[in-house]
């Protein structure tokens, strides 16, 4: 895919989120590594709802801010994830109210039920860091522990 097509099709994954409820206001960011090495990422401050293809930012794996609005300040997390595992080409991180309501509940330990849609979103899209205390649930599915 060429740039603009991978930043049209981040605006309509940031829409897709937050007209499902999965992201409020600004909260929550998406990044994905372009075929040059660099990184395509939400800006500071974005709704998911509302990206704009052409102020999507623009970062260097070093962290150069190279084109579009400043990036969000997770961009640094982000980085870290893309140079640690090569195997990652995008990360969504949200911050859903269920899911933020449910991790403050005592007891639950690792086990959570999910829907059949977002099983099969862990599963194609696996989030894997080896610079965080993390425990391998099953192939392709890791636990981190914040």
């Amino acid at each position: 895919m060429t740039e603009q097509q991978l930043r049209e099709e981040m605006v309509q994954i940031g829409a897709s989120l937050f007209s499902r409820g999965y992201a409020t206001g600004s909260a929550g960011n998406l990044s994905l590594l372009l075929p040059d090495g660099n990184l395509l990422a939400t800006p500071t401050g974005a709704c998911l709802g509302e990206l704009q293809a052409q102020r999507l930012s623009v970062v260097t794996l070093q962290g150069e801010w190279i084109s579009g609005d400043k990036p969000s300040k997770e961009v640094t997390f982000h980085r870290a994830v893309y140079l640690h595992n090569p195997a990652c080409k995008a990360i969504v991180h949200l911050h859903s109210h269920y899911l933020t309501a449910l991790s403050c509940l005592q007891g639950l330990g690792h086990c959570c039920k999910v829907s059949d849609e977002a099983a099969f979103c862990l599963i194609q899209r696996p989030y894997i860091s080896k610079t965080l205390l993390t425990r391998r649930i099953s192939p392709g599915i890791t636990i981190i522990k914040c």
